[in-house]
């Protein structure tokens, strides 16, 4: 079972009751509210929220998220149909509970007692809007380089365009998201590091293009990858550690071919590290055209377009291996 908290909501419905008359209902959904989700064996999920007004609501869905996250570069928002199988469920409580000691488990507690309950008909949807997280501090693929650093400049040096628009090796990732920014199996911030260390020139061929960016890092005419000359001694594919152009040096001279001008020999490898990265993203919640109807009466609850709150999710150690 995962738990993930939210921010905050609030909630404004028009309830109409059995006379026909309009009732105006703040249910007082605040940022104090929290929303967590519950996942169950059978792929059911549970968004849930307690407030100290003690009103409960939750969603009930068989959507699988993080499929739609995994390997994605940008994810798309999902749309979810209210059903069978998705349900909204809104209760007043006379008492208050923790939201996951009454949601996560599969039959609710006997108290508190439910003063009131609504339900979802059949029809509407609940909209998933995906957002990465995103500010100065991030550093997604863990490079040494911000997100907001991995984009295009202009002749100035101004940053242009967004971080999904600058990919230097052309492999369908992007370089905030590219843990080896030119494919050379060199990773960017082993690059950097040696660098800044004064252990290699940020620029070894001095063609302007710094190593970690250049496919050719000594301009011999041989891209860096093929310079590891011993990645396929242990059959092919290779693991993970052969792939290291660093720990090849033909001529012993203290160099490594990738960095040796005077060494070209070469060995087609296209083969690459697997490009392992760990995103937060926040999923923003809201129900559309939904209809909540009284378990007890022929009270309901329409929500045109009601914001539910927003949760977060979190790729822990996911390959990347769009290319």
């Amino acid at each position: 079972m995962k738990k993930l908290v939210v921010l905050s909501i609030s909630l404004l419905a028009l309830i109409a009751c059995d006379d026909g008359d309009i009732i105006v209902s703040d249910f007082n959904f605040n940022e104090e509210s929290s929303l967590n989700l519950c996942e169950f064996d059978n792929n059911r999920k549970v968004l849930h929220i307690v407030t100290e007004s003690n009103e409960a609501i939750a969603f009930t869905f068989q959507q699988d998220i993080l499929e739609n996250i995994i390997d994605v570069i940008n994810p798309d928002n999902i749309s979810v149909p209210i059903n069978n199988s998705n349900l909204v469920n809104f209760r007043r409580l006379d008492a208050n509970v923790n939201s996951d000691e009454y949601f996560c488990v599969d039959i609710p507690p006997s108290q508190p007692n439910v003063l009131e309950e609504y339900e979802s008909t059949s029809g509407g949807s609940v909209e998933f809007t995906i957002t990465r997280v995103s500010g100065p501090e991030v550093d997604t693929d863990g490079d040494g380089i911000p997100d907001i650093e991995e984009r295009q400049v202009d002749e100035s040096g101004n940053f242009t365009g967004t971080v999904f628009n600058l990919d230097t090796d052309e492999d369908g990732i992007p370089n905030f998201l590219d843990i080896d920014d030119d494919n050379d199996n060199i990773p960017t911030i082993s690059e950097l590091n040696a660098a800044a260390a004064n252990e290699i020139n940020a620029d070894t061929d001095g063609d302007g293009i710094p190593n970690y960016l250049d496919a050719d890092d000594d301009g011999d005419g041989v891209i860096t990858r093929y310079e590891d000359l011993n990645a396929l001694d242990n059959g092919t594919p290779p693991s993970q550690t052969d792939l290291n152009p660093r720990n090849d040096d033909t001529d012993q001279d203290g160099i490594p071919n990738y960095l040796d001008a005077t060494v070209s020999e070469s060995l087609v490898v296209d083969y690459f590290r697997d490009n392992r990265v760990s995103r937060r993203f926040d999923i923003t919640v809201v129900f559309n055209n939904i209809t909540l109807k009284n378990t007890a009466s022929e009270q309901t609850i329409r929500l045109d377009s009601q914001g539910f709150g927003v949760f977060s999710l979190t790729t822990d150690d996911e390959v990347l291996s769009i290319r």
